[in-house]
């Protein structure tokens, strides 16, 4: 039987509860590779939500654990969070 690749399950994003608990109440989250952005932020006050935008493209809502796992992909790509 092929074995299916699984998905590593995200760490704690930034807007969580954690060890990067003190940028939780920022208003969005910038990952940055080179000349490369993506931003994260909150739709309102919804945490059920999120609003992604890739360098000037059009933004994206996404659920929250698609956030997480997106967030994570990127992580594993080489972005880091921007730190203000």
């Amino acid at each position: 039987m092929p074995r299916v690749k699984r998905e590593k399950y995200p760490e704690k994003a930034p807007w969580d509860l954690g060890p990067l608990s003190e940028h939780k109440n920022q208003e969005n989250w910038r990952l940055v590779r080179g000349s490369e952005i993506v931003i994260f932020a909150r739709k309102g006050e919804d945490n059920h939500f999120f609003i992604m935008q890739r360098d000037d493209k059009e933004p994206i809502e996404i659920l929250a654990f698609q956030a997480r796992l997106t967030y994570q992909q990127l992580l594993d790509k080489g972005f880091k969070l921007e730190v203000s």
